[in-house]
């Protein structure tokens, strides 16, 4: 999630709290306006420094992107496998009908 929208997520959260909690507590329309507002502000400042905070000491370069070329060659390796599998049921398929055919074969004969 980007910085940006984490802190309107909690400013429009902090709004929300703020006008659930002056209702709560049946405030006049002063103090509901007063509280709605003074809950969303600090809210808003929370998000601002969570930001500050997550940006000023996470290091974004320590986190690794994707090596393509690591990448490929798993895929490569993966895609050799599935043919060794794929060749095998084939072979495993011609050698069931193979038998499937002498039984049948056998079947006709006896009759």
């Amino acid at each position: 999630m980007r910085g940006e929208n984490f802190i309107f997520f909690l400013a429009s959260s902090g709004f929300f709290i703020g006008v659930i909690f002056s209702i709560l507590h049946d405030l006049d329309f002063e103090n509901f306006i007063y509280a709605t507002v003074l809950i969303t502000a600090l809210f808003y400042i929370l998000g601002l420094a969570s930001v500050t905070f997550y940006v000023k000491y996470i290091d974004i370069k320590t986190f690794s992107y994707f090596n393509k070329k690591e990448i490929d060659e798993i895929l490569d390796i993966q895609i050799h496998e599935l043919e060794k599998k794929e060749d095998f049921i084939l072979e495993s398929y011609e050698f069931i009908k193979q038998i499937e055919e002498e039984e049948l074969q056998i079947v006709k004969n006896k009759r």
